[in-house]
């Protein structure tokens, strides 16, 4: 196992023993599960730029335990179509809100170690389409929370809040891009234009057209 999957595993395993009563990654649960990432992040005693690596694993355990975790005891209990329907939108917000406290507990943990918070904004986007995608859950939920945590995060620190928005957006676009055109131009769609107030520009080409548009290839 790497340093990065026992750090995602220590994470995990934190997040659950936090969320288990509740069952799901509240609003209200944002600003403990990022405290719990940056004092995890501290722990690990990695400075500068090896700090970085840790932001892979930190997102990874957080929109894991929402998805899979939270995800399938939301599912199992869904007894009615209706109840189906309502447990995957409490699930998508789960891991929107996952995305949310990582990209905030990890750029924290990662200031105070001296590494380049607006890289692990970046890094830690990317990594939540991915998890989110391997675990079956939204996306899209996950992209747009990475942003708005971009943007709380920059609030409180010394990033441009523009600039904030647009590495975890580019970022989540061009993990989305791994997995299809299509996930890449519906990711886009959601995370490019105004998000609480901050315009949110995505700087990479990848989603830009819907693949639909495009016809068959010749």
């Amino acid at each position: 196992m790497t340093a990065e999957q026992e750090f995602g595993r220590r994470i995990k395993g934190a997040i659950i023993g936090t969320i288990e009563g509740a069952g799901e990654i509240t609003e209200s649960a944002v600003g403990s599960v990022s405290s719990l990432i940056q004092r995890t992040i501290k722990e690990t005693g990695e400075s500068g730029a090896a700090v970085g690596g840790l932001a892979v694993g930190a997102v990874r355990g957080t929109v894991s335990a929402a998805g899979s975790v939270v995800g399938m005891t939301a599912l199992t209990a869904a007894e009615s179509l209706g109840a189906v329907v309502k447990a995957t939108s409490d699930v998508a917000t789960s891991v929107g809100n996952a995305a949310k406290a990582a990209v905030i507990g990890t750029v924290r943990g990662t200031s105070e170690a001296g590494g380049e918070a607006l890289g692990a904004v970046g890094e830690t986007s990317r990594g939540a389409v991915r998890e989110a995608s391997s675990v079956g859950a939204d996306i899209t939920a996950a992209a747009v929370g990475a942003v708005e945590g971009a943007i709380q995060i920059s609030k409180e620190t010394a990033l441009n809040v523009e600039e904030a928005a647009s590495a975890a957006a580019t970022g989540a676009v061009e993990a989305a891009g791994e997995i299809s055109d299509a996930a890449a131009y519906r990711v886009r769609k959601a995370v490019e234009g105004t998000i609480q107030g901050t315009k949110v520009v995505v700087n990479t080409a990848v989603g830009r057209e819907d693949p639909k548009d495009q016809g068959p290839s010749q």
